[in-house]
């Protein structure tokens, strides 16, 4: 489930740093009051959950995109840093420090992870997390003893160096900027692996926010003495951290005004983002200061004013691997929303709506709000929309301009669309039972005795499958059967042609069309009441399926197809005649089955957002207890009714696979039990000597019988 290269997406800060988009995307504890990176990637929807409770925001991808990091809450409501490993679909909770609580910022290529723990002394602290050594805290710029806090907020591709704010003691608890570099040895006094990042005053705040994937450049804030409490974007070079033991800041000045403040770097580091305010109002622009750059503001060549998009205030969140794409958000005449936007020196401020647009692409009535993260290749932008006729209702979206597709994305909405696909294996499971519960609900030795000892039999089900399933199926069948041995056996071979339909989201479907093959063997004792029978089926499918999915204000479809297999067996016993009722008859039974379906994997194409999906099994088993009764309505009509108790347990469907481009999904998997009832009506009329025909209804409640069903059979022996 790796994603491609070109969709690592960069890394960016919370937007604003307002408490609107915090409670949005982090339900935060009071325990970890750090500011976050809010990472963009954790917007591409629901994340599996790990075994003892569930994420509540990703705020992380690692560069090559092959990890997540962020927090979930376990069942008591306690902060856990958890890693998803998007190759293998693995979540780890990578534990605590000691205090029970804890959350992961940011995760390098190879799955180091940073962060910060709460410790047994309700300290919070940043940690660095391996899978060799498990949780290591990496203590404070005063040592391991002392009362303070830190924070890890970034971290190097190759995890050995992390950035984030330690507080002093000298200065209380005011954050200071550190790097730690792993393995060195020139650090601060008791804590020789961390180095203090000078601020543009040592009694007043800073912190580093990011670090360049390179590990040598780190950016962030620090409070400018010479202008109150305005904060001023800093930039450090590492190379020469461990020879120095700090590194002094340089100030990256401002579009004109008192403060800014770096949020995103390149993979370089020679290309910072972020916002700062201008000399002529107090309104803030979003930035882009390039090293050497000459075509900045005045004073500050440097440093490029990106404009807004005709409102007064922007800012940019995120650049791309090169440092050539920014994006973020912007106010905007004529609305109360802001509007996201994507930079390039071609093009400038554009919103990503018209963006989408100039390539074919409309968004409807959403509006684009915040562009949080962008890729490597700057092609996929990342982030928030929302609906006007809904206001406060924040929706993740994907928008991408690319060979492999260009559209709007509503990950919420495309994620289900993902899993609704894969209920594919449910429908080929549905359409192997059908027959055996449908027309073969009866054993062959429980329609009349053959004069000739051979018969031929046809028949039909139709089915419906209802409890959100949106299913229908039938089928047609023709089989021989045959008595043996002075008819205490009764052998049957049929082959039959099936199909089934399921309705998916936004008009959407999935088609089953193929042949199956079903015997039975009948044992009947002599001068015992017991009907024995074993019954298997085996069939193939072809599968037709488009799932449909919103891109942006249109619909747009996806198209797979693929074969399904599927094989059930069944072991019944029938207790005939147990109890006399004048004309009426009960004939308990009971009867076990296992059946195992397959579905090969397949490779959408056309659409905006096609995927891969993996191949997958779904392995079910039932126990049936059933209460038949049959009435003699006279010498050719038998009535009869039948209640059921059904118990099955399997596999639950999974979806798992690559949405084309972008990133892995595993979703559902596990396994399901369900317990429900189903009742019958059966209706035999003889026909002549030798013929017979039998109608059958059945209905059952919620649980992987048909919801409604019929079948007829008509049965001739010579």
């Amino acid at each position: 489930m790796q994603s491609s290269p070109t969709a690592a997406i960069r890394k960016g800060r919370l937007p604003r740093g307002g408490i609107r988009r915090l409670a949005i995307l982090c339900l935060a504890t009071t325990a970890l009051s750090a500011v976050s990176q809010a990472r963009a990637e954790g917007t591409f929807g629901a994340l599996p959950d790990f075994s003892v409770g569930a994420w509540q925001n990703a705020f992380a991808i690692s560069g090559n995109g092959s990890y997540v990091a962020g927090r979930g809450d376990d069942v008591d409501g306690r902060a856990r840093a958890l890693l998803y490993d998007r190759i293998t679909g693995a979540v780890t909770d990578l534990g605590d420090l000691g205090g029970g609580h804890a959350r992961a910022n940011d995760v390098s290529d190879g799955g180091v992870a940073t962060g910060a723990s709460v410790d047994a002394d309700g300290r919070e602290l940043a940690f660095r997390w391996t899978a060799f050594d498990g949780m290591q805290s990496l203590g404070t710029l005063n040592g391991f003893a002392d009362p303070g806090m830190s924070a890890g907020l970034g971290i190097s591709d190759d995890g050995r160096r992390i950035v984030g704010y330690s507080t002093r003691l000298d200065t209380g608890a005011l954050p200071h900027a550190f790097v730690w570099v792993e393995g060195a040895t020139t650090g601060v006094v008791g804590n020789p692996q961390m180095f203090r990042l000078e601020g543009l005053d040592p009694e007043r705040a800073a912190s580093a926010t990011a670090i360049s994937g390179n590990g040598i450049f780190a950016v962030g804030w620090g409070v400018d003495p010479g202008s109150g409490a305005s904060r001023r974007a800093l930039r450090w070079d590492l190379s020469e951290v461990t020879t120095v033991g700090t590194a002094t800041p340089e100030d990256l000045g401002t579009l004109g005004g008192t403060f800014a403040e770096a949020t995103a770097v390149s993979r370089d580091g020679r290309v910072v983002v972020g916002y700062s305010s201008l000399s002529t109002s107090w309104h803030s622009h979003a930035f882009r200061w390039v090293e050497g750059g000459t075509g900045g503001v005045s004073g500050n060549p440097q440093m490029q004013d990106l404009g807004t998009l005709g409102g007064p205030s922007s800012q940019a969140t995120a650049v791309s691997g090169d440092g050539a794409v920014v994006v973020g958000w912007s106010d905007a005449p004529g609305t109360s929303f802001s509007q996201a936007f994507r930079w390039t020196e071609t093009t400038g401020m554009v919103s990503v709506a018209d963006w989408l647009s100039s390539n074919g692409v409309g968004v409807g009535s959403m509006v684009l709000t915040e562009a949080n993260g962008v890729s490597d290749d700057g092609s996929v932008v990342v982030g928030q929309m929302e609906d006007p006729d809904d206001p406060g209702a924040a929706h993740a979206y994907i928008a991408r301009v690319s060979g492999v597709g260009t559209g709007l994305m509503n990950v919420l909405e495309y994620n289900r669309t993902l899993y609704g696909a894969a209920q594919l294996s449910r429908i080929g499971q549905n359409l192997a039972w059908l027959p055996m519960n449908g027309s073969h609900h009866r054993p062959l030795m429980d329609y009349p005795t053959l004069p000739g000892g051979t018969c031929f039999w046809v028949n039909g089900d139709l089915a419906h499958y209802g409890n959100g399933r949106d299913a229908t199926g039938g089928l047609a069948e023709a089989g021989l059967c045959a008595d043996l041995f002075q008819g205490q056996v009764r052998v049957g071979l049929g082959l039959g042609t099936s199909h089934a339909r399921q309705d998916l989201m936004t008009g959407g479907s999935s088609k089953l069309d193929g042949q199956y093959v079903i015997g039975e063997i009948d044992w009947r004792p002599q001068g015992i009441p017991i009907l024995l029978s074993l019954t298997g089926l085996y069939g193939g499918w072809d599968a037709d399926i488009r799932r449909s999915y919103t891109n942006g204000g249109s619909l747009t479809t996806s198209q797979g197809d693929t074969s399904v297999r599927a094989g059930v067996l069944r072991l019944r016993a029938d207790w005939q005649n147990a109890l006399t009722l004048g004309a009426t008859t009960i004939n308990p039974f009971v009867s076990l089955a296992v059946g195992r379906t397959v579905v090969d994997g397949y490779t959408e194409t056309f659409g905006s957002f096609p995927a891969r999906f993996d191949a997958q099994t779904l392995v079910t088993g039932e126990g049936r207890l059933g209460v038949p009764a049959r009435t003699a309505l006279g010498a050719t009509t038998t009535l009869g009714g039948s209640l059921e108790l059904v118990h099955g347990t399997g596999d639950a469907t999974r979806a798992r696979g690559q949405v084309l481009g972008l990133y892995g999904f595993d979703y559902g998997g596990g396994t399901t039990r369900e317990t429900w009832v189903r009742v019958g009506a059966d209706l035999d009329q003889k026909i002549g000597e030798r013929a017979q025909l039998s109608l059958a209804v059945h209905a059952a409640t919620r649980g992987y019988d048909a919801t409604l069903s019929g079948a007829v059979r008509f049965q001739t022996s010579f």
